[in-house]
């Protein structure tokens, strides 16, 4: 198989038709997910497989979340892709840094709240069903999806990039300086917390946040390397240039504001020498 051809196998996705006019895109890597269900994972292949659907429903949940905020302020292009990283949901069109940050966190906000029904729903049944009762199986498999959820929503406010943190503090930090320079910032912020996350997933053992550390911290570094290095001093450079530069534009303001003032001083005591003359002339006049 040539380069070009596994580059559109890797890139091949499929619609599976529209949700509130959003197309909804399954990209070839979503076939990761079936190796939980082959392995099982002690449950049985049809118990994996729904959880392993619920995973991918509340995926969807969690980009629409995106998607529905972005429709609301009139973004067009919408569309959602799932694959088996999770998935994105796309958009074009301007948006300020405020509806930036909202249309970002309205994604985990929906994995909290998603996880938050499921745990309780979970917690509830399991107190309630029957030990060994397919009911009790069923409430673990909720219970499941919402405790993943939980970690994935704690796990996607990662300060990197791809996740949602990194967007996020992208869209606050575009609100005093430009796209590129605030990327830059997040590129090195998220290779640093990457890093640490990588590092504590390795010794816990947890491969789920092992997993997000390594994606945060190749993403990082990746981007780094396209966008002029790693330069660890460069934010506080750029601080440091900001502060001295509104420094100056202060120092130019006292400036235009001391020259007015004086304008103003001198164009008063002109008056009053001119309203003193007249009060002069007409005392003279009348001796």
């Amino acid at each position: 198989m040539s380069l070009a051809k596994l580059n559109a196998f890797l890139n091949w996705s499929v619609s599976v038709g529209r949700l509130f006019g959003i197309p909804i895109k399954l990209h070839i890597s979503l076939v990761f997910f079936l190796y939980p269900v082959l392995m099982g994972w002690g449950m049985g292949v049809w118990h994996t497989l729904e959880y392993v659907l619920l995973i991918v429903l509340s995926i969807l949940l969690h980009e629409f979340g995106h998607a529905l905020t972005a429709k609301r302020y009139r973004l067009t292009g919408l569309s959602i892709t799932l694959h088996g990283f999770g998935g994105f949901a796309v958009s074009s069109g301007y948006r300020s840094p405020k509806q930036a940050l909202i249309i970002t966190l309205m994604g985990p906000a929906v994995t909290f709240a998603v996880a938050g029904f499921c745990l309780s729903v979970g917690t509830l049944g399991l107190n309630a069903a029957e030990l060994g009762s397919e009911a009790r199986t069923q409430f673990l498999i909720v219970h499941a999806v919402g405790f993943l959820n939980l970690m994935l929503g704690f796990l996607n406010l990662i300060p990197s990039y791809p996740f949602d943190g990194g967007h996020a503090v992208q869209a606050i930090l575009n609100r005093k300086q430009d796209e590129f320079k605030s990327m830059r910032v997040v590129f090195h912020l998220g290779l640093v917390v990457s890093i640490l996350v990588l590092v504590y997933g390795l010794i816990s053992g947890h491969s789920l946040v092992t997993i997000f550390g390594l994606i945060g911290g190749a993403t990082s570094l990746v981007n780094l390397r396209q966008t002029g290095g790693i330069r660890f001093r460069e934010p506080f450079q750029d601080r440091k240039s900001r502060k001295e530069a509104e420094a100056a534009r202060m120092r130019e303001r006292a400036r235009d504001q001391a020259f007015l003032s004086d304008v103003m001083n001198r164009e008063k005591a002109r008056e009053e020498r001119e309203r003193l003359r007249k009060i002069l002339e007409a005392s003279l006049d009348d001796e």
